[in-house]
């Protein structure tokens, strides 16, 4: 939240060094008159002082405009430093919430999981299967916090076991071949078959062998 500053500007009074002139005028008219009065001359005197005494009030007023002028100029340059401290603070709030998002988002992406699925007894990519795997592609590339890639491949248990083995491995192969050749490093990858070992679903149902003929994908930092 941007702090409103505490101070407020204070407002410039009179001009001292008109009312400097006026009073000066007026003191050193007094003076002169009494001084022309002893010499029989009040006239000329009372000119004479006025002079004088106009001079002299304007520096005396001009002394406390300047005094007053720099006080504004300090209390200006307070309050605008204040401003600046108060965007500053919120910029870096902003910076401190974005890097905490960032950490956030680092961790959801740390255990991040995306299964494809296959059709029975086939290693090949589903064309959905294909379009699913360049968003992702797409999602490792932007994110500089994906330091590597495990891909898991399942196979439901239809098959025996080598069959079924063989079976995870080359869905494991297909999945990380596409993701080279959109851009993902092999050195990132590494690759695991589980054969029919680790179903998601019951093995009894058409559905539940759907869920196991599977390769998983976990993003790891």
């Amino acid at each position: 939240m941007v702090l409103a500053a505490g101070c407020s500007t204070p407002t410039p009074g009179p001009d001292k060094t008109a009312a400097g002139v006026v009073l000066g005028a007026g003191w050193g008219a007094g003076l002169g008159a009494v001084a022309g009065n002893q010499v029989a001359n009040a006239g000329p005197g009372a000119a004479l002082g006025a002079g004088f005494g106009a001079v002299s009030g304007a520096l005396t007023g001009g002394a406390i405009d300047m005094t007053e002028s720099s006080e504004l100029e300090a209390q200006r340059e307070l309050d605008s430093l204040k401003i600046h401290v108060a965007a500053n603070q919120r910029r870096l709030e902003l910076l401190q919430s974005t890097l905490d998002s960032r950490d956030y988002n680092l961790s959801r992406t740390a255990h991040s999981v995306s299964k494809v699925y296959f059709d029975a007894d086939k290693a090949s990519l589903r064309s959905g299967a294909a379009k699913e795997l360049q968003v992702l592609a797409d999602r490792i590339k932007r994110n500089p916090y994906v330091g590597r890639l495990e891909l898991h491949g399942h196979s439901d248990d239809s098959g025996n076991t080598e069959r079924d083995s063989d079976l995870s491995e080359s869905r494991t192969r297909t999945v990380a071949t596409f993701l080279a050749n959109q851009g993902i490093s092999l050195d990132q990858m590494e690759l695991y078959a589980h054969g029919a070992r680790r179903p998601l679903g019951s093995n009894e149902s058409e559905a539940g062998r759907q869920m196991n003929r599977r390769v998983e994908i976990i993003l790891l930092k």
